[in-house]
């Protein structure tokens, strides 16, 4: 779903966007290393963290609580 979304985002209407936001919001709720591999993401690189933090802000309940568990631990660098 993701390499779908990847081929997709260039074009002029980014149906591919909304798809590999999907594929890893099921990735992250399904498979705990991805989970981790987010949260490593997301200490690493303030870009995505302000992004998935948007995504927290504005998402339904049971989304938003899917993502706050990525987010990096309290020490780390941000």
């Amino acid at each position: 779903m993701f390499a779908v979304g990847l081929v997709l985002a260039p074009t002029p209407i980014p149906f591919g966007v909304p798809l590999m936001a999907l594929a890893i919001f099921l990735l992250v709720a399904t498979n705990p290393h991805a989970a981790r591999r987010v949260q490593v993401l997301r200490g690493r690189y303030r870009w995505i963290h302000l992004a998935m933090d948007f995504v927290e802000q504005r998402a339904p309940s049971r989304i938003a609580t899917v993502l706050r568990s990525t987010r990096p631990s309290e020490g780390a660098d941000q």
